[in-house]
């Protein structure tokens, strides 16, 4: 375990006094770090010419002529960590995450320590040590396994999702799965990605790994209801068109989720709710970008100089188990061991559904390995 190297990789954009404050953290880690990738999105605030200053080999600094947004600074990131280094991990973060000197330390413990793996990230808290949990980077625990992670004994919980503020992810995982989808320009990109992570394998929050969230205020993601920073309303057009997306990768029932709750819920609360500011301006942002991101699907790229490692997908696993025994009821303890033990080529020769479900899985993927040597 020792040997293990990692990328961590922050992306700024006029923020130096924060970025100071993230980086000190960062490289003052205990144990594994070996680079620490900045990306600059075009900061005019001294940015360019403090990183320019500072002499730590360890770093490794692009500053972008243009602002690439969140998610591109991510995607640009996560490129440099695969084609420029030959690090095991890249750990990601925003230029207001304060880490604790030993959590990078705890995160790779953790994905040493144990099978299937995909992503880990740390326990994040707003504002400081003793603050309240940071409502914007709370995971989603995946719904059939929390419960027994929840023990003073036990490490991690199992999550299947994680923003980009202390998550770390591998090397394979980067080549199985491509890169954050730059396209998405701001919020929303750290959910696709680890979504599609956690498809392939296990994703966990480190619970004695803990960053420091230092946001403006700790509010709830994309809560466009109680927005009331007229400088920040650009954000939710991007916001529910990239959350669309997100669900139809997902699942055709968590498309349908997503579009019929974003009219049902956000956009009923914007018109009728009490005190809601700039409550037209709100809807028509609800209307337009959940009607764009039913047409909006960029390609996913791939790092080059990876080579690409094959993949199954949790999903899929399921589907075709459902298809072969419909009329099985599975435990908890039976869903655990699909994800850690089967292969989707075990329920063939059930049913012509899941037998044609299975011939379908593997012509997509082949004509996805075919169209990289195009």
């Amino acid at each position: 375990m020792t040997g293990k190297k990692v990328s961590a990789a922050i992306v700024t954009y006029n923020r130096l006094d924060l970025l100071k404050e993230s980086l000190g953290a960062v490289l003052g880690q205990t144990k594994y770090l070996n680079h620490v990738i900045v990306i600059n999105n075009k900061s005019n605030d001294g940015t360019k010419e403090y990183l320019s200053s500072l002499t730590d080999e360890r770093l490794v600094v692009f500053n972008s002529e243009d602002n690439l947004g969140g998610a591109g600074g991510f995607n640009q990131a996560v490129r440099l960590f695969a084609e420029k280094t030959d690090d095991d991990y890249v750990w990601l973060m925003d230029d207001d995450t304060i880490v604790q000197p030993d959590a990078l330390e705890h995160l790779v413990d953790f994905a040493e320590e144990h099978d299937h793996v995909g992503f880990v990230n740390s326990q994040v808290r707003w504002g400081s040590l003793e603050g309240n949990p940071s409502w914007m980077n709370v995971p989603a625990p995946r719904g059939f396994t929390w419960q027994m992670y929840m023990t003073p004994k036990n490490p991690a919980v199992e999550v299947v999702n994680s923003t980009f503020v202390s998550v770390m992810f591998s090397r394979k995982m980067v080549a199985m799965i491509g890169l954050p989808q730059k396209e998405y320009f701001i919020w929303g990109d750290d959910m696709e990605y680890t979504n599609r992570i956690a498809d392939v394998d296990r994703g966990y929050t480190v619970l004695n790994s803990i960053a420091v969230h230092k946001s403006k205020e700790n509010s709830m993601p994309g809560d466009i209801v109680k927005e009331k920073d007229e400088s920040r309303l650009w954000r939710y057009d991007f916001e529910f068109r990239n959350r669309v997306l997100t669900a139809r990768r997902i699942s055709k029932h968590e498309y349908m989720h997503t579009v019929i709750n974003g009219f049902r819920f956000d956009l009923r609360f914007v018109l009728f709710n009490k005190n809601v500011k700039f409550r037209f301006t709100k809807a028509k942002m609800i209307i337009r970008g959940i009607f764009k991101g039913m047409f909006f699907n960029p390609e996913i790229e791939y790092a080059d100089g990876l080579t690409r490692v094959p993949k199954r997908s949790i999903n899929a696993l399921f589907k075709a188990r459902f298809l072969a025994m419909p009329k099985e009821i599975f435990t908890l303890d039976d869903d655990v061991k699909v994800i850690n033990e089967a292969s989707i080529e075990d329920y063939q020769g059930y049913t012509v559904a899941a037998d044609n479900f299975i011939l379908k899985q593997k012509a997509d993927s082949l004509n996805k390995s075919a169209s990289l040597f195009k």
